[in-house]
């Protein structure tokens, strides 16, 4: 009889195969300090890669599976047809058994997690370390079932003796002491038995990439080159970017024994380019490191990215998919691989593994790749190693885990052996430039020179700051667009009400644009594309287009917030110094007429606001040139006011294996109750609609899914992330429920759905 441990893999192939690709992906990784030497390593990645599956060779195993090959019902026992525990007592003992010294307590345990939880995800290590008296009654019945000859293997290891070692195995435990290197050991032999053996049951083999090629350190010059070649792009601001540009890739070079870099510019500076193009040049110079990885908040500024970098590539006369990929939640389900497109499921999964030499993805994904339980995003652990990681816009991150970056981060660049670039013009004080932690691409005097240099606007405030209605702030602004009629003007809101209740205000003075998460994804990026070919345009937006959109405006009102937030949306302000003119940023503190709350107050949290506050007590006005002065001072307030208890405590479950509690308690995007709204809005959401009823009318659930990726990123445009709240949930509950969706359809339109404000029941909500 053949042993088979897929209804079309022999039990043999596969797991000499996932030996293989795993072994493979441990000897290309360079310089890595995992805490025990490389032959214990060998032995225990070895044993936990062929024998993770061992418990398949079992007869109880092998009749459930042909069972379910002929579609049959399994008869027997349940707990006997399981194969990842008694897999993972197998190669943990054997393991141990082939050891000595210190790496025989801790390595064997680390094979044993991993066998077990392969199919799942990690679990706090008390219940993945714990076995009752019923499970071993099962377990020993299995070891006494193993067919070793089906694999060419023979077995003298004794049941009784892995048994009392297993048990042993909570105490052992105790006596280790903790730190953040069992974590990333685990973690990494976790994430390579799972890639392993997912590519092989999908695959039959690893997915291959291309390297990135040997000239791919002067990709960016020669992009920017041709782009900039016309000499009427040589303007006053592009010759500081270049200088800026030039400064980074030279810095990099001379100091690459450093670990954590800091580009510190102001927005529209260039610094993708001088990100992109450092890493490459530092690659260039340092064969070890093999990958970028680009992280940026939000998927609208990886799409961006991801655009530009594409651009660079081709103009090398390179097929930019073979070395770049995107990755989030709305990325197109299609790549290129192996010579290969794929397509659905199978392109989901590759780009999962981030196997590609370029990598554009989110905050979300990188940092729930290095801080979280879940076998999906930790699949793809092991191949952040080696890699120069970008962190643009990193003043982003909550400030509640900046010591948690700061620990793990510290972590990956010693265990793994990577690189970091920190990449923002209002840098967060994680790591410390005056204890050497972070080196900066340009040096104290040239980034205060660069900041002076770009003197594009004057921030100035509005009645004081004392509050004012929208009301109030809409005779201001149509006074003020009625005056110069040949400015531009952004009006930037805290939430969608007052963003809302101000475009009704002042839509009568012209052609006004509104942009808001209330917009479905394809009209927002139809709305943005529009105003950066407009001439004199009026926007009134939400908090979406602070971050790293490359709009431009003359003039721009922000309703208040913390201050490295007011800078982002100050960076829309005379981006480009168009007209050698300075621009004016207005800011504004708004309250709600109805109530008197400050909009500020129902989204952001009141030491930042409060430190803010006091902050502009101190200057009446900041012009761009003196905002690194300033920067500083905020920070350094907000370090020493906030608390680092929530970090402290993430950090001591880590150490401690507490995977369960450490997914618990780490979140990126806060849970707030929403519910997925489709908008069919016009004939192709029709169509896609349509589409979208018919795969979910397909029986075979993983069919079901892979049609469903096909079109994710299609339906996604239409797609609407509504927080629930008492104003909407009567209206919301009442639309049609499609899968997971609701739904407005086409006959709801005209009452729920309006073609310029988007969402229009009235509700209280923010991007």
């Amino acid at each position: 009889m053949d042993y088979l441990s897929h209804p079309d893999r022999l039990l043999v192939e596969h797991l000499e195969s996932v030996k293989r690709i795993g072994m493979d992906i441990y000897a290309s990784k360079k310089n890595l300090r995992l805490p025990f030497d490389d032959r214990d390593m060998r032995i225990a990645l070895s044993n936990m890669l062929f024998y993770h599956d061992i418990g398949k060779s079992t007869k109880f195993f092998q009749e459930y599976l042909r069972s379910s090959i002929k579609n049959m019902i399994y008869t027997g026992k349940d707990e006997l047809k399981r194969h990842a525990l008694i897999s993972a007592v197998y190669a943990a003992y054997k393991t141990y058994t082939e050891l000595e010294g210190n790496a025989k307590s801790v390595i064997p345990m680390v094979v044993f997690l991993a066998v077990r939880k392969h199919h799942g995800n990690l679990d706090d290590i008390k219940n993945m370390l714990s076995i009752g008296k019923h499970d071993w009654k099962f377990l020993q019945i299995q070891w006494e079932n193993l067919n070793f000859d089906c694999v060419n293997k023979s077995n003298n290891l004794d049941f009784k003796d892995a048994k009392e070692y297993v048990n042993d195995l909570p105490f052992v435990f105790q006596d280790i002491e903790t730190s953040l290197d069992n974590y990333f050991l685990l973690n990494s032999f976790f994430s390579i038995l799972t890639y392993s053996d997912k590519n092989d049951a999908k695959f039959h083999h690893q997915t291959v990439c291309d390297a990135l090629p040997a000239d791919a350190y002067c990709w960016v010059d020669k992009y920017k080159a041709d782009k900039f070649k016309d000499p009427k792009s040589l303007s006053k601001i592009n010759i500081v970017r270049n200088e800026i540009y030039d400064s980074c890739a030279k810095a990099i070079v001379h100091n690459s024994n450093r670990k954590i870099f800091s580009i510190n510019v102001p927005t529209g500076s260039g610094k993708t380019l001088a990100g992109i193009n450092a890493a490459l040049k530092m690659i260039g110079r340092d064969k070890s490191i093999k990958k970028i990885i680009y992280a940026l908040p939000f998927t609208s500024i990886v799409e961006q990215t991801y655009h530009e970098i594409f651009s660079a590539i081709k103009c090398n006369a390179k097929n930019p998919e073979d070395y770049l990929v995107e990755h989030h939640h709305l990325a197109e389900a299609k790549i290129k691989n192996d010579e290969n497109y794929y397509g659905g499921s199978d392109a989901q999964f590759i780009i999962e593994n981030w196997d590609k030499p370029i990598i554009l993805t989110t905050f979300w994904q990188l940092f729930n790749t290095l801080i979280s339980n879940q076998n999906k995003t930790t699949r793809k652990f092991h191949n952040i190693a080696n890699s120069i990681i970008i962190l643009d816009e990193i003043q982003t991150m909550p400030i509640e885990y900046w010591e948690l970056i700061r620990n793990v981060l510290i972590n990956v660049t010693d265990i793994l052996h990577c690189k970091i670039i920190f990449m923002t013009a209002t840098m967060p004080k994680i790591f410390h430039e005056e204890k050497n932690e972070i080196f900066p691409l340009t040096n104290g005097e040239q980034t205060l020179r660069y900041f002076s240099l770009f003197s594009r606007y004057e921030l100035k405030t509005v009645n004081n700051l004392e509050p004012i209605t929208v009301d109030s702030l809409c005779d201001i602004a149509l006074e003020h667009i009625a005056r110069e009629k040949d400015k531009s003007f952004m009006f930037v809101f805290n939430t969608i009400k007052s963003s809302k209740k101000f475009y009704n205000g002042i839509k009568s003075c012209g052609d006004v644009i509104y942009l808001s998460g209330n917009i479905v994804p394809k009209d927002r990026l139809k709305r943005i594309n529009n105003i950066k070919q407009a001439g004199r345009k009026i926007v009134v937006s939400t908090q979406l287009v602070e971050a790293g959109v490359d709009i431009d405006f003359d003039r721009v009102y922000r309703d208040f917030a913390p201050f490295d937030c007011i800078v982002q949306a100050a960076g829309r302000c005379n981006r480009n110094n168009r007209h050698n003119q300075q621009g004016e940023v207005l800011l504004t503190k708004l309250k709600d007429s109805k109530n008197g709350k400050l909009y500020c107050n129902y989204i952001y949290k009141p030491l930042a606001l409060e430190l803010t506050n006091n902050l502009l007590k101190e200057f009446s006005s900041v012009k761009e040139s003196d905002l690194l002065t300033v920067m500083k001072s905020y920070y350094d307030k907000t370090s020493s006011l906030s608390s680092s208890d929530v970090s402290k405590d993430i950090i001591e479950d880590i150490t401690n294996l507490k995977y369960t509690k450490v997914s618990s308690e780490f979140e990126l995007i806060k849970n707030i109750p929403n519910v997925l709204v489709f908008v069919e809005k016009d004939e192709t959401a029709s169509n896609i609609l349509d589409h979208f009823k018919r795969i979910l009318k397909i029986d075979d659930r993983w069919e079901r899914k892979d049609e469903f990726l096909k079109i994710k990123k299609s339906f996604y445009d239409y797609v609407l992330s509504v927080n629930l709240s008492k104003s909407n949930i009567d209206a919301i509950k009442d639309f049609e429920d499609i899968g997971n969706f609701k739904v407005i359809t086409k006959m709801m339109i005209n009452t729920f759905y309006d073609d310029i404000i988007g969402f229009n029941y009235d509700y209280n909500n923010f991007i």
